[in-house]
């Protein structure tokens, strides 16, 4: 953990500031090295991944997401007409008396529920339907990720999402633990 120290731009080691001597030596590490540091870490990371392949393996997995989705919908549909041409069958067998009227209001009740069981799915589906069309917008999704990966400037919040923490050695050179590893593609 590392602390802004008195000096202008500068990091010392949280050990030493909470501790003292006892603890730690004052080690210090400018701020503008460490940014340049981190900056040139994470360009060099950028830079090894394969984009186009990535965008394919999202594209890739968007569409076969989409064909999931599109079979559940269909069985949802199916299992709605079951449920629409017994709800007639129910009314057919009223009229032929082989039910009362108790006993079709029951099962009238019971049909309704599970069909708005099913319908509030279907709208579901239908909602992750539309989410996964959207990234078949394969061009604002490149450049969503090129905005995304090639930034120039370090925010306290990037550093916090990027980095878990920082040692710096004697001789003043960081070793920066990251919060993420270079990414593999199956």
């Amino acid at each position: 953990m590392w602390f802004r120290s008195n000096r202008p731009n500068g990091y010392i080691c949280g050990n030493y500031a909470r501790h003292g001597k006892k603890a730690c030596t004052a080690h210090t590490i400018k701020e503008d090295f460490l940014k340049e540091t981190i900056l040139y870490d994470i360009q060099k990371l950028v830079q090894e991944i394969d984009k186009e392949q990535f965008l394919k393996e999202l594209e890739t997995k968007s569409k076969k997401s989409k064909k999931d989705i599109q079979q559940k919908l269909d069985k949802l549909n199916k299992q709605m007409d079951v449920l629409k041409v017994r709800k007639r069958k129910f009314i057919n067998m009223l009229a032929d008396e082989k039910i009362n009227q108790d006993k079709y209001l029951d099962m009238v009740e019971d049909n309704n529920n599970e069909l708005a069981q099913l319908s509030e799915k279907k709208n579901e589906m239908i909602t992750m339907l539309e989410s996964e069309q959207v990234m078949d917008n394969n061009d604002k999704l490149k450049e969503e990720l090129l905005h995304f990966l090639n930034f120039d400037d370090l925010t306290p919040e990037i550093l916090h999402r990027l980095i878990n923490r920082i040692e710096v050695k004697e001789d003043g050179t960081p070793i920066i633990h990251y919060r993420f590893a270079a990414p593999t593609f199956e």
